[in-house]
């Protein structure tokens, strides 16, 4: 029922996954330099860009689990860079691993795809909040010893609690699944079981 993995496969998702952590750091960079409002919608953003190549890689391969190393590893090779929180990649791995499962179980199904690709970027954005949310005090030490100032710590804080919490976490929801449905509308011609 399930085909066999090819080295190819690997290939594929290991440079795809590259682009994945790129776009990650390019949006983050970009929204973090921009209005810090504009932080909450990172995901969404990558999501968005992202999505019609997770869609490529899930339909090219139809295989368990490349959903997963997808996902998870462009969120690891971000990590590695500094800039991204081993919470974040945690809430990734666990998410994208039972998204997997759900896109296998349902042969593979784009709207099985895109809603499991919006709840793992959901899963990315609030493992970013988690520690705000619940361990605020020692966030708020851990970036004064890195050099920032109390009141521009709060000022950013703000954005990853709270409301801008849930609508960071709902909007990158939604945007995951337009993301993979921009894919379907460009990969149409290209794959017949889309």
């Amino acid at each position: 029922m399930c085909k066999k993995w090819k080295v190819s496969d690997f290939v594929l998702i290991g440079l795809l996954a590259a682009v994945h952590a790129a776009v990650i750091y390019g949006v983050g960079m970009l929204t973090a330099i921009m209005i810090p409002i504009m932080h909450v919608f990172a995901t969404g953003i990558t999501a968005l860009i992202m999505g019609s190549i997770i869609l490529f890689v899930v339909k090219k391969t139809e295989k368990f689990g490349a959903f997963t190393l997808l996902v998870s590893l462009g969120t690891a090779l971000f990590t590695l860079t500094g800039m991204g929180s081993i919470t974040c990649l945690i809430f990734v791995v666990i998410v994208s691993f039972v998204a997997d499962i759900v896109i296998f179980k349902t042969k593979f199904n784009t709207l099985a795809i895109g809603i499991g690709f919006g709840f793992s970027q959901a899963a990315y954005f609030f493992g970013g909040c988690f520690p705000f949310i619940f361990f605020l005090e020692r966030e708020v030490q851990a970036w004064m010893e890195m050099g920032l100032g109390e009141e521009e710590i709060y000022g950013y804080v703000k954005y990853f609690t709270g409301g801008f919490a849930a609508l960071g976490t709902i909007s990158s929801i939604i945007c995951g699944i337009i993301g993979v449905y921009i894919g379907k509308t460009i990969l149409k011609k290209h794959f017949k079981n889309i």
